[in-house]
């Protein structure tokens, strides 16, 4: 190579390296002009504070925080764990609170989505009876407080030897709940038609230990809802007097509910009789003679079950 090659080389090798430092010099710059990233908001992940015990004057915390994740939950609900579970359970923080022979505590139920909470609430709330000074929809009476916001179902017992005063155990909630975001719950409950329906009778269902408090068409997962399809539930009255439950169930497709059609006939509880059949549905009559319908119509299935006329 002659001496202008090797002078002509020498020069764009260096330019060609002042030219990518140049370029990793703008692209550092560049990065550390974007700014950081939010913080994740209060109560996210990480879970809503715990409140002090200044809530109310006096008080004191009894004992440590105790935490409760996944299969855990079953150490602290006795019979009850399964539907959290199906619902879409995370966490269960539980704090005790005392004040001479008073107690409070609080149970916050971390769910996985507002519409986990809101599953739950609906299924324990019985007739809603709310405390107008909770900043949030809530049943309560005095021995015991029962409340939704966002993913967290929350309860506060009143169960001491000396029951708390009301205004104590609302401070209480209220103080917990500053640290809840508020969400909305995406579910299926307006896809239940609103003529005739029995106000407050709504429930979420997301598979068999919801669904067994109103109807047992089979064992197990009987209507393919795998934990992740919600269905819609709530008692009805006709102006004829007629009465039924009905349950709208809605999957991610057609095929989706013709498998999951396909499942239920096929897995029905003996004690179950089909009286009339087609491509898309069946009648039944259960075991109390009352009818029953299934219909498929695209991505969902409309049952109807405990038809009395």
């Amino acid at each position: 190579m002659s001496s202008e090659a090797e002078s002509i080389g020498t020069f764009w090798s260096r330019d060609v390296v002042l030219s990518l430092m140049g370029g990793l010099i703008l692209l550092l710059a560049a990065l550390l002009s974007v700014p950081p990233a939010a913080p994740a908001a209060q109560g996210s992940a990480a879970g809503a504070s715990i409140p002090e015990p200044s809530f109310a004057s006096g008080w004191a915390k009894a004992g440590a925080l105790r935490s409760f994740t996944g299969q855990d939950l079953f150490n602290q609900i006795d019979g009850g764990a399964e539907l959290f579970l199906e619902f879409g359970f995370v966490k269960l923080r539980l704090q005790a609170y005392v004040r001479g022979k008073s107690e409070l505590t609080l149970n916050a139920y971390e769910m996985e989505s507002a519409a986990s909470a809101l599953g739950v609430y609906l299924m324990k709330r019985g007739r809603e009876t709310p405390f107008a000074e909770i900043v949030a929809r809530n049943s309560s009476e005095e021995a015991q407080m029962t409340i939704l916001k966002g993913r967290y179902f929350v309860q506060i017992d009143n169960m001491g030897d000396e029951p708390a005063g009301k205004s104590e155990a609302v401070a209480l909630a209220n103080a917990f709940l500053a640290g809840v975001p508020s969400e909305t719950a995406s579910t299926p409950l307006d896809r239940l038609p609103p003529e005739g329906i029995d106000p407050g009778s709504e429930r979420l269902i997301r598979g068999p230990y919801g669904l067994q408090p109103y109807f047992t068409f089979g064992e197990g997962d009987i209507l393919s809802q795998g934990g992740r399809i919600w269905g819609a539930l709530a008692e009805y009255q006709t102006p004829e007097g007629a009465s039924f439950t009905r349950l709208i169930v809605s999957y991610p497709s057609a095929g989706a509910s013709s498998a999951a059609l396909a499942h239920l006939r096929a897995n029905l509880d003996p004690y179950i009789k089909v009286t009339a059949e087609g491509r898309d549905g069946f009648d039944f009559v259960d075991f109390q003679a009352k009818k029953g319908t299934v219909d498929r119509s695209a991505a969902t299935l409309d049952i109807r079950i405990k038809i009395s006329r």
